[in-house]
């Protein structure tokens, strides 16, 4: 796993990992996840050959 994290990097995060909030807090208001001291969106999804989902984050601040 990456150490840091700079505006602009993506990462792959699993979709049940979001939608449980499991180490990620969301803010409704702004529309951002906070994970590992940053900001992220949703900039897309993908599928795994094994059948799971992933959100592709982008870190925004």
């Amino acid at each position: 796993m990456k150490a840091t994290w700079s505006v602009g990097d993506t990462r792959e995060v699993e979709c049940t990992r979001l939608d449980r909030q499991i180490n990620v807090e969301y803010d409704s208001y702004r529309r951002v996840y906070i994970a590992d001291g940053h900001e992220w969106i949703i900039t897309g999804q993908i599928a795994k050959e094994d059948g799971r989902k992933y959100y592709i984050l982008e870190c925004t601040e």
